[in-house]
């Protein structure tokens, strides 16, 4: 009778739980049909009539069409670029014993702490110098630069979880290190490199820190950017804004919804250690 009680009860959190986490998106999804002035005599109800002229004004107005080329272009490259050198580094940094390996990674930790406004100048500065602003590749190196930490922190926690034992056994059968590291080392690694992946994914794809400053080319810019220019200095078009905000937010929806299992896979294993 008591099991019962305590099932029930944490079911009716988890189910309070799941409606605080889906209702904003809900709500977002409903507002996004209605005009501007029923959102706001209307707030919590279905919209009167459903206005699809407010998604054609977010890709008008937005140019929503080239911002999703300029954020998959830039979330996919620091994603890729950070996923495979960061599990080199995580298994260097693991396996391979040499001296000072504690300091290198306590240095990577403590990038962790570092936030992206305290350093923003002098990467200004620097993307300045090398005639790297107002591309990619200025995006890109920030974003891998500032992904590495958490990667490697979590990355490193899951190779440690692998035996040595595995390693002995390819070198003895003729394999070499690098050979068993893309063969055997990274498909056992899966589910941590889809953690570092989705979690690196959605950081990039959501930031705005780093395109406003280093872009200035207007076609360049990527979602987070855009949305911003539904804000003029006397008006703001909410529901041509939460109509971006829903084209938006789609892609990280679906990647989470893909690949969730394997976070909370890769997640328990990077955080256990035997």
């Amino acid at each position: 009778m008591k099991r019962n009680i305590f099932r029930l009860a944490a079911f009716l959190v988890m189910a309070i739980f799941a409606v605080c986490c889906l209702y904003p998106i809900i709500w977002l999804m409903i507002n996004s049909f209605k005009t501007n002035k029923e959102l706001f005599y209307n707030t919590w109800g279905l919209p009167e009539t459903m206005q699809l002229d407010n998604y054609a004004r977010a890709i008008s107005k937005g140019n929503i069409g080239s911002s999703y080329i300029s954020s998959v272009l830039i979330t996919s490259a620091s994603v890729f670029l950070t996923v495979f050198f960061g599990a080199m580094v995580s298994y260097g940094i693991t396996r391979l014993r040499f001296p000072g390996v504690d300091m290198v990674r306590g240095l990577f930790s403590m990038g962790m702490s570092i936030p992206a406004y305290a350093v923003i100048i002098p990467m200004f500065a620097m993307f300045n110098q090398m005639k790297l602003l107002d591309s990619f590749t200025s995006v890109i190196i920030a974003h891998v630069v500032f992904a590495f930490p958490i990667t490697i922190y979590i990355l490193t926690g899951f190779f440690m979880t692998i035996p040595s034992e595995l390693e002995e056994a390819f070198i003895m059968d003729g394999c070499t290190i690098l050979k068993g590291y893309y063969k055997i080392i990274l498909p056992i690694a899966k589910p941590s490199i889809a953690t570092v992946s989705v979690i690196n994914f959605i950081t990039v794809w959501n930031d705005l820190l780093f395109p406003q400053i280093f872009l200035t080319t207007m076609s360049k810019m990527p979602l987070p950017v855009i949305l911003t220019q539904f804000a003029d200095l006397d008006s703001v078009d909410y529901s041509g804004m939460l109509a971006a905000v829903v084209m938006t937010v789609i892609p990280t929806i679906a990647v989470y919804i893909v690949l969730h299992d394997k976070i909370i896979e890769g997640m328990t294993a990077g955080a256990v250690k035997g």
